[in-house]
């Protein structure tokens, strides 16, 4: 099985030797299969590369980017920069805060100004730190807007999750309120996050996965791109204290 994963994903010599020596990577290799098709695609945010999404660079221009798996990424060559030939090699960065890495990429699909990129290298660092976005882009993009025709809902919007979570847009108090995993979430405009039972601080990872969840909802609404903006001032402003 470790052997076809190896060919399937194209990995160098040097990757192989790598990955072969800590058994941890090959045990996510081989739990999340590397099948590229299946691979979950994860949206970026509005406002574009921020926190756990990595900005993308070609010839240290950043590009903007739609969407990115464990097995590639969507960009959005609105400079016609990569032109429209399929199976063309093309080499980008991926840039965190603390990482960076260089990929060569296969471009295997064009229309319009969308070019999706294959990995053809693979970076066991890489591939951990945008595994780390599935989990809450694949539960935001479970979500579902309830439709309220009728005025009955006592709110301006309602998002329900697929196992009991919810996402409200009250018309009274705070901005939004997310329930997950059994405790509400408050939101409100300049001031921090809090759960709603004890009125303790949110972690800075948590307000991570919640901005990941939000920006993979099926579409976005105002108030959602409001919401994804709240969140990302107050990690700018939680960073900054921490630099501090």
């Amino acid at each position: 099985m470790w052997n076809l994963l190896k060919r399937f994903i194209g990995m160098n010599q040097d990757s192989i030797s790598a990955a072969e020596s800590n058994p941890s990577i090959q045990k996510l290799v081989s739990a999340n299969s590397l099948n590229k098709r299946k691979n979950i695609r994860i949206k970026y945010p509005h406002f574009g590369a921020f926190g756990l999404f990595p900005k993308v660079k070609y010839k240290n221009s950043e590009i903007i980017v739609g969407n990115i798996s464990a097995g590639g990424i969507l960009v959005i060559d609105d400079t016609e920069r990569f032109g429209d030939s399929i199976g063309e090699v093309i080499m980008i960065e991926l840039e965190w805060d603390d990482f960076s890495t260089k990929i060569r990429t296969r471009i295997v699909g064009a229309n319009l100004q969308r070019r999706h990129l294959q990995f053809i290298d693979f970076n066991a660092q890489a591939f951990l730190r945008i595994s780390k976005l599935t989990k809450p882009g694949y539960l935001g993009s479970r979500f579902h807007q309830v439709e309220d025709h009728d005025g009955k809902l006592q709110a301006i919007e309602l998002w329900v999750g697929p196992t009991g979570e919810s996402l409200v847009f009250p018309r009274e108090g705070a901005f939004a309120e997310l329930t997950i995993n059994g405790e509400k979430i408050n939101f409100r405009r300049g001031t921090p996050t809090h759960l709603a039972s004890n009125n303790a601080p949110i972690s800075v990872e948590r307000l991570h996965d919640i901005l990941v969840i939000i920006a993979n909802l099926p579409r976005y609404s105002t108030r959602a791109k409001d919401l994804l903006e709240i969140i990302e001032d107050e990690l700018r402003a939680l960073h900054s204290r921490k630099a501090g």
